[in-house]
This record gives C-alpha cells, structure tokens and sequence, in this order.
C-alpha cells in the first residue's frame, strides 16, 4: 500500500466518524469575517475543497450568482452539503482543466503533509485563467501548535491522524513552485462561540498581545491566497 492510500485511509476514517452530523466548525462571527476575506463577487463556480458537510459552500452561495461544488473524501459528511457533492480525492480532482474561478481549500492543506506542492499543481490546473485559490491553515510558527498539533508528547487526540500545522513562508514557496503569480497571508486566531476555558486563554489573555513581532508566534492560523 502507497503511503499516500494509507493516509488517506486514516483521513476518511475519521471523518467519517463525524459524519452522523452536520459538522460546524466556524462561529457566526468567524464566518462572516471569513466571507469578508475571500472577497467572493459570485457570478462564477467556486470549488469548495475538503468542504466536509458544505458549511462553506453554505457561505458561498449567499453571494448572488454563486454556482458551488462541495468535494471531500467522506461520503458520510457530503450527505449533509446543500449544493452538488463529489466525493473524490483532492489530488486526482476529476474536473476538466479550468473548471473554476475559485477554490476554497478551507482547513484543508495541513491534511496532507508533504502532498501541498502536488495540491497547489491540480487546484492551479481547474482554476479559470484568472482564478483565485485560497484557504486558511494552522499557523506553524504558533506555540500552542508546535505543542499540541505536532508529534511532540502533548499532541491533542481531537486532530485527525495526519494533520500538521504549516508555515506560511512554506506554502507561499510551494505556490510559486506550482507557478501561481501571487501569494498573500496573514495571521489570525478564531473568535469561538462557546467560552472554553482555551478560548477565555486565547481571546483575554494572548490575543492582546499577538501583535509587531510576536503575532506570529500568538496567532494560531493564517489565512491566504493565491492568483493563478
């Protein structure tokens, strides 16, 4: 068995251990800030990658005109999207070259460590001459991901099997390599809605101070974008 097979064995078994619901893993408030981000204008077909149930093909399509596809591994947790679902694997996506005029791999890329290069190459291949990818990915320089997402002995058992956080600095250099023109990020932390004893940490206590040289280091994700 390739390890590529293997992986994504463990991948869909977890996932579809979350498929029983409709899985929602955004606030309202992150999804509208996150809508706001990806500065969609519709009028075109955007690809929801790893979109799981479709809660942001759900985002999406409140755009007028938006035509969406919701694609992911689990058979189990597409039953819950709202638009057209494919099951497929993101590596082999089984669209015609120039399918789209966006891609949203949203909490999708740190899924398939070592694989980002080869990502980049076929989102790039279904992206109309003037499309966009983008996405938003665990921040590796973040300490409380070097502690608990890692393989270090504090890893949390709520990640799934090979999820790994990123760099940015590393996507931006595997973008260009998959010949997209552009590549911006910037950092961030999720705003949850339920105030966990982590969320209070993270919102009271670190944010404050995850600006100039330590934001990098405080902000648990990035978001990002590339033009073809």
């Amino acid at each position: 068995m390739r390890q590529s097979d293997a992986h994504y064995k463990r991948e869909q078994a977890f996932w579809d251990e979350k498929g029983n619901t409709d899985y929602k893993s955004l606030s309202a408030y992150d999804q509208k800030r996150l809508l706001g981000w990806l500065d969609w204008k519709g009028n075109g077909r955007a690809l929801d990658l790893g979109g799981g149930s479709g809660m942001l093909s759900r985002l999406l399509t409140t755009v007028a005109g938006s035509e969406c596809v919701c694609m992911d591994i689990s058979g189990k947790m597409l039953r819950y999207s709202s638009v057209p679902a494919v099951q497929a694997d993101a590596l082999k996506l089984p669209f015609a070259g120039g399918s789209f005029d966006l891609v949203v791999a949203a909490a999708f890329f740190h899924h398939i460590p070592g694989q980002e290069t080869n990502l980049m190459r076929e989102c790039r291949r279904v992206l109309s001459a003037t499309g966009r990818l983008v996405g938003y990915d665990p921040n590796a320089h973040c300490i409380q991901n070097r502690i608990f997402m890692t393989s270090s002995p504090l890893r949390l058992g709520l990640f799934s099997p090979d999820e790994r956080p990123i760099r940015p600095e590393l996507l931006k250099q595997q973008a260009l390599l998959a010949a997209f023109s552009e590549f911006s990020f910037h950092t961030f932390s999720f705003r949850n809605e339920r105030m966990t004893a982590f969320e209070f940490v993270q919102r009271y206590a670190l944010n404050p101070f995850a600006v100039g040289p330590l934001q990098k280091y405080l902000d648990r994700w990035f978001f990002w974008s590339a033009r073809r």
